[in-house]
């Protein structure tokens, strides 16, 4: 199985939104892959790292703490979605490069299955429950260096702009963080599990977009200082860089928040460059 997996969720959802307007049964194809990627449990080996299964109410969550020295202030890294930090439903650790980074250098490395949920306050809810667990039961610093990628852009900043006292930098790999550019309104809808979503309608939603869309509560996060950094395909058409990351930099920027981008040239949603990135691991380790 190729460990760079492009797409990652978003295949599946662009898949599944094709074969339902269009009935086209290739579409399960992919679809499949994709859903086969997702673990349906917590597992995973780490070189330097021992993994602990936790619960947050019935979602599955996991943390992998350093075997060897800890870093003095706890340090951690928060993974969204949760699976990029474990094994994949095909054993691959899709963000070993990153993992086994932070691990050596004694972060703690966490997640939380919230499903792709679209931003959703409910989600966020829960994920600031993990944040509690984490840092009451297991001692972790209180301000988390979290990764959101591609669909994880949207639950990364969704808990983020409601907390941002917590956060203390925010790393994107192709990350969506405007819900009408990716997935698109109705999607934004459909496709959080039951419990997970907004409970409103489309036209609800509509009307409400400032106040739940992640690009749109942005100050928050520059009033606390929150540094940012994105890596994103300059090619890419799923989750297009131009009104996902750049537009995101520049708002920031107007803020008075620091946010800076690594552009790809020539690559679309997904590739080695952004699993392998130095610029955004030493952004992540650094003090």
């Amino acid at each position: 199985m190729r460990s760079f997996v492009t797409g990652l969720l978003a295949t599946l959802i662009l898949a599944a939104q094709v074969h339902s307007l269009a009935g086209d049964t290739q579409s399960e194809k992919p679809a499949a892959k994709a859903v086969s990627m997702v673990p349906t449990k917590i597992d995973g080996t780490f070189k330097g790292g021992e993994l602990i299964h936790l619960r947050v109410g019935d979602r599955m969550a996991y943390l992998v703490k350093p075997t060897g020295t800890v870093d003095p202030k706890r340090r951690w890294l928060w993974e969204f979605p949760f699976w990029l930090g474990i094994n994949d439903g095909h054993g691959q650790l899709q963000h070993r490069h990153y993992v086994e980074s932070l691990l050596a250098a004694g972060f703690h490395v966490a997640g939380v299955d919230v499903g792709p949920s679209c931003a959703s306050p409910a989600a966020a809810k829960m994920c600031q429950q993990f944040h509690e667990l984490l840092v009451k039961e297991h001692q972790l610093n209180p301000r988390a260096r979290i990764m959101g990628q591609s669909h994880g852009g949207l639950i990364a900043y969704g808990w983020a702009m409601r907390n941002p006292t917590c956060v203390e930098r925010i790393v994107g790999i192709c990350p969506a963080t405007d819900f009408r550019s990716w997935p698109k309104l109705v999607n934004v809808i459909n496709f959080p599990e039951k419990g997970l979503g907004y409970d409103l309608t489309l036209a609800e939603l509509s009307n409400r977009v400032a106040e739940f869309n992640p690009i749109d509560n942005l100050a928050p996060l520059a009033k606390a200082g929150v540094k940012i950094l994105h890596i994103h395909g300059d090619k890419d058409e799923l989750v297009p860089m131009d009104a996902n990351s750049t537009e995101l930099a520049r708002r920031y920027d107007e803020l008075g928040g620091s946010a800076e981008i690594v552009v790809i040239e020539g690559l679309g949603h997904g590739g080695k460059e952004l699993y392998e990135s130095e610029p955004l691991l030493q952004f992540l380790l650094a003090e």
